[in-house]
């Protein structure tokens, strides 16, 4: 996963909206959709389940293109947005 972290506004139908990622406001031109991936545990050596509770092991992920803030002649990126399951933070993957 990635490590620069995002800060990440959402729609209040909880989609993403606006990404702040170094210093910059982007905004999401398209409809983003969401899937869902698997932590690998086995590989994590920081994840620690705890016996008799439950660690989410499965994560949210947005891919989304996104736009330099308003402006339409700005080139459109599209990033995956990772959900950190145990805090809620967000990192950010470009995707080629």
């Amino acid at each position: 996963m990635s490590d620069e972290f995002v800060e990440v506004r959402f729609t209040a139908a909880g989609v993403p909206w606006k990404i702040r990622r170094g210093g910059r406001v982007w905004q999401v031109a398209v409809e983003p959709s969401r899937h869902f991936e698997r932590v690998n545990w086995w590989e994590d050596h920081s994840f620690k389940i705890k016996k008799g509770a439950a660690d989410p092991i499965d994560f949210a992920v947005w891919r989304v293109q996104v736009r330099l803030g308003s402006n339409p002649r700005s080139d459109l990126l599209t990033w995956d947005l990772v959900e950190h399951p145990r805090d809620g933070s967000w990192t950010v993957r470009d995707v080629e």
